[in-house]
């Protein structure tokens, strides 16, 4: 099973950088990498132009980096069976795996394996979008996951497998719904409410931003996005059905 590490999709989020430094040090059969967004790594921001994340497909004849970069990763991915796509986030308790809407199954059977135990959908133009081999972990960096060396063995192991036995009877599956702005922070006092991720948000607040309750938050101030306050997710079934009420 071919597996691709991508680290530096957003050169000041640290795991994915040191996780593809590990394997350039130690290298495994079938285990290829590459950082992402080379220049904001040198630069230890988020992006140079535009958002490395929100740029695909990108487009290969783009004089902006990011949409050219974009254009390259989405290509050198579908030439793997799997694709590890790893991210931070400081806000506590958010490890997750990020999948696009029309994901293959053995992603979500890989995110178990690799001790994952949430995924959620996401729509807008990420890799995850357009890569449907292609799975974005992402880990607090206060976690107990923030590790290079657990990504590393556990890569590694599932690297030596031949075939994924789906395995999906504890994972939660979500979607992506809402991105919360400073806008609705102050709007709605939302500083005030204490919002924990993927801990229900209330109806009344839920009907205020007009999402589907309920509604879970994520990503709520983290420093690495301060232009928004976080996300809103809706939980889904594993079919795909959404399990909330209008």
């Amino acid at each position: 099973m071919r597996i691709l590490v991508i680290g530096g999709m957003h050169g000041n989020e640290p795991l994915g950088i040191a996780i593809v430094k590990l394997f350039e040090k130690k290298p495994v059969k079938n285990v290829d990498v590459v950082l992402a967004n080379t220049l904001a790594i040198k630069a230890n921001c988020r992006f140079v132009e535009t958002d490395l994340n929100r740029s695909f497909p990108g487009k290969s004849t783009s004089k902006k980096y990011e949409l050219m970069r974009a254009a390259e990763l989405l290509s050198l991915s579908k030439k793997y069976d799997l694709v590890f796509d790893f991210h931070n986030t400081y806000c506590p308790n958010n490890d997750c795996g990020f999948v696009g809407k029309y994901v293959d199954e053995t992603i979500n059977t890989a995110a178990t394996i690799l001790g994952l135990k949430r995924i959620i959908v996401a729509d807008y133009d990420c890799i995850n979008k357009y890569a449907s081999n292609c799975l974005s972990v992402e880990i607090s960096l206060s976690s107990e996951l923030n590790k290079p060396d657990v990504w590393y063995e556990r890569i590694t192991q599932l690297s030596s497998r031949t075939a994924l036995i789906e395995c999906l009877d504890n994972l939660e599956k979500y979607r992506f719904v809402y991105r919360i702005t400073q806008e609705d922070k102050e709007r709605f006092g939302l500083h005030l409410k204490k919002l924990q991720a993927f801990q229900p948000i209330d109806t009344q607040l839920a009907k205020m931003l007009r999402v589907p309750n309920p509604a879970y938050p994520i990503f709520i101030a983290d420093k690495f996005t301060p232009y928004n306050y976080g996300g809103l997710l809706n939980k889904i079934d594993n079919s795909g059905n959404n399990t909330y009420s209008d």
